[in-house]
């Protein structure tokens, strides 16, 4: 029911707050005392044509509000909750229409264009009038009022539920299938590219490793060369090497007679320097144990290298991200593969939802025919008392054929 309506600065009222209470509300009042414009006034808030003339004197807007409990309203509360606009149980059409002439509309404080809040009005208000239609001239409505002469208005809200979900369904697989196409191209290019990349194998770390060892096997007669005179200047050398002299060094300092602080630091210093180069030395020898001249294991890491330098530049990366890159590349494989098992289901949901439907659709309509003939009976019975013994009041209910597209083209595509 109407329960409040607001306005400010339309026509020629400067403000009215008018608060409804449940049953029946009687507004009287002398010629022109602005009857009308309350009503008038109200259409707007409802979504009728709006005009610059509207607004009051001397205002830059107008404004409306019609406050609705909708308690006993159960279509409107559906409409809302279907559209995203319920607010705690009621509704708030509020109207701004400026001195220009624009106007703007809203439902629970959100914009909505004019032909939504009709929509919602016919669930809200009947205004009979002269010039007024009413909602039992339209053909839309009747069903309505034969769902509640036969007590199926929840079965009918249910059915709408129903119908709803499976048309959302329907949507979201109509969208798949259309992507279907290309996600079948995109998923036959990953599949070849993972497949490449699987063969190449390249692991972790064994670019690192790779490049290292084409480095030393490049350059091992020379590593060998550098590192002979190494191990002979440390210690291999039968005249003069560091050890040795590090060895004389300690002779000569232990031969002074003194025992300065200074020079046993000086004295452990060099036993120090001893043990860090013989360890140098040892690790020098150790490296050049595994540093050979082999020109087949060169070529064949050199192969290795450029295959995956190769595949590096074919992909436009650095050979560094390829491991990176082909994990990136399986994990969208999984997600379209994953896609196509979703779209299996999703054609499933859609039948299983079409078929709830269409149950549904069967029984309410069951349940409409036999309250039709008893209807029918009842206003015939009704016009007879009123002497209008010829009249005939009749429901006639026509079936329409369901729509199974968007299920056959799946069903179509999948197969």
């Amino acid at each position: 029911m109407l329960s409040q309506l607001t306005i400010r600065n339309y026509a020629i009222v400067e403000s009215l707050d008018l608060e409804l209470l449940p049953g029946m509300t009687v507004v009287s009042g002398e010629t022109g005392a602005g009857k009308s414009i309350m009503l008038d006034a109200l259409g707007l808030a409802l979504g009728d044509r709006a005009e610059s003339g509207a607004v009051r004197t001397g205002a830059e807007r107008a404004e409306i509000v019609a406050t609705f409990d909708l308690a006993q309203l159960p279509d409107a509360a559906a409409w809302l909750r279907e559209h995203d606009l319920d607010l705690d149980g009621d509704c708030l059409l509020r109207r701004v229409i400026t001195a220009e002439g624009r106007s703007r509309s809203y439902i629970n404080g959100q914009p909505c264009p004019v032909s939504a809040v009709r929509e919602l009005a016919d669930h809200l208000v009947d205004i009979h009038g002269q010039h007024e239609h009413q909602r039992l001239l339209k053909r839309d409505y009747h069903r309505s009022l034969l769902d509640e002469y036969a007590g199926q208005s929840e079965q009918a809200a249910r059915l709408r539920e129903h119908f709803n979900h499976w048309r959302r369904l329907d949507q979201e697989l109509r969208t798949l299938t259309e992507q279907s196409e290309e996600q079948t191209a995109r998923l036959q290019l990953l599949s070849y590219q993972t497949e490449e990349l699987d063969q190449l194998g390249l692991t972790d770390g064994e670019l690192e490793q790779l490049e290292e060892e084409q480095k030393t096997l490049a350059n091992a007669g020379q590593i060998l060369q550098t590192g002979h005179q190494l191990l002979e200047l440390t210690a291999d050398s039968e005249q003069e090497n560091c050890l040795s002299l590090l060895a004389h060094c300690e002779q000569l300092l232990a031969s002074i007679d003194s025992q300065s602080p200074a020079l046993q630091q000086a004295a452990d210093m060099l036993g120090s320097a001893q043990i860090q180069i013989a360890e140098a030395s040892q690790e020098v020898r150790h490296f050049l144990d595994r540093v050979e001249i082999n020109p087949g294991r060169q070529q064949e890491v050199e192969e290795r290298l450029s295959s995956i330098y190769d595949i590096a530049r074919k992909h436009r990366i650095q050979p560094e991200e390829l491991t990176a890159f082909q994990q990136r590349l399986q994990q969208e494989l999984d997600s379209l593969s994953r896609s196509d098992e979703e779209l299996d289901a999703l054609g499933a949901e859609v039948d299983a939802a079409y078929t709830a439907y269409l149950k549904s659709a069967k029984a309410l309509s069951a349940a409409r025919q036999k309250a039709a003939r008893r209807l029918g009976k009842a206003v015939d019975g009704q016009l007879h008392e009123l002497g209008m013994l010829a009249a005939h009041f009749e429901v006639s209910l026509v079936e329409l054929p369901a729509e199974r597209q968007a299920l056959t083209d799946w069903k179509r595509w999948s197969s």
